[in-house]
């Protein structure tokens, strides 16, 4: 870090020391070539003061990129909640059945139809089912899906012939794990996570309008609306470089409080 100190004029107990006053051609002479001097010496992107600008734009990046979790009324949490039942479910992959969803067990989405994503383990399971319902536990949405042929991330897009989510109106949904078909009580369902669809400000309406594929992800995080954060996020992985996409990735994960996922692979949509 680079500092200019300035030097303060000496002064003597018994007397003013004056110094001879130099030309004024000397005295501009002098400053062209400090101001050169400095020029060549302070490394390019460092500011006077010392502080590096590329470094403060890259901060700058991992701040629009991050995922600010939003205060909201908590209806449930998932903490210290595991997978429930399923005799196909090893041993070892059990409580990883899981709604991918932020700290605070509800995220929210400005979609009418948004997307879910859920972790799955691997299992013996036959067949996979999302369930969505409202706060008064009436089913909303029900589908089943193949399994993965290796664990990771699924989503679940609520199509739009499925009943519109409400503005305002929490909904809540979770992932099964159907061991056998003909004997419901023997599945695995993972702990429940929450949605809430929100209406969108007037200035997020017109930045998301202007918005391109690349920074719609990052206008979500900063307002913390999950969901669509996430789908938006996925939907560049075959379009971007992928440590790019990776980086992102693993950074709106992370603050999110879902580090765990960060490796895991997107393995199938519906």
């Amino acid at each position: 870090m680079y500092k200019i100190r300035s030097t303060a004029l000496c002064s003597t107990s018994k007397k003013q020391v004056e110094f001879p006053r130099a030309p004024i051609q000397y005295l501009l002479s002098t400053a062209s070539m400090t101001a050169v001097a400095l020029e060549l010496f302070i490394a390019p992107g460092w500011s006077i003061s010392g502080q590096n600008q590329f470094e403060t734009a890259a901060s700058d990046w991992q701040i629009a990129q991050a995922f600010r979790v939003p205060n909201r009324g908590t209806p449930a949490t998932t903490e210290g909640a595991g997978t429930r039942g399923g005799s196909c479910l090893p041993l070892s992959e059990r409580n990883k059945l899981k709604p991918l969803i932020p700290t605070g067990n509800i995220g929210l989405t400005v979609s009418e139809h948004p997307t879910f994503f859920g972790y799955i383990p691997k299992s013996n399971a036959k067949l996979g089912e999302f369930v969505l319902r409202d706060r008064n536990n009436r089913l909303v949405y029900r589908t089943r899906f193949a399994i993965p042929s290796q664990p990771g991330i699924i989503s679940i897009s609520l199509p739009a012939t499925a009943r519109s989510l409400e503005i305002g109106k929490q909904y809540q949904w979770f992932f099964l794990l159907i061991c056998d078909p003909e004997d419901r009580s023997d599945s695995a369902i993972s702990p429940p996570a929450w949605i809430e669809r929100i209406e969108q400000s007037e200035t997020l309406a017109e930045q998301i309008k202007n918005a391109t594929p690349e920074t719609l992800p990052a206008l979500y995080a900063e307002a913390g609306i999950w969901f669509d954060a996430l789908a938006s996020r996925v939907n560049l992985f075959s379009s971007q470089p992928e440590p790019e996409w990776q980086q992102n990735w693993e950074l709106l994960l992370t603050t999110a409080g879902l580090q765990a996922f960060v490796q895991e692979p997107l393995v199938g949509n519906r």
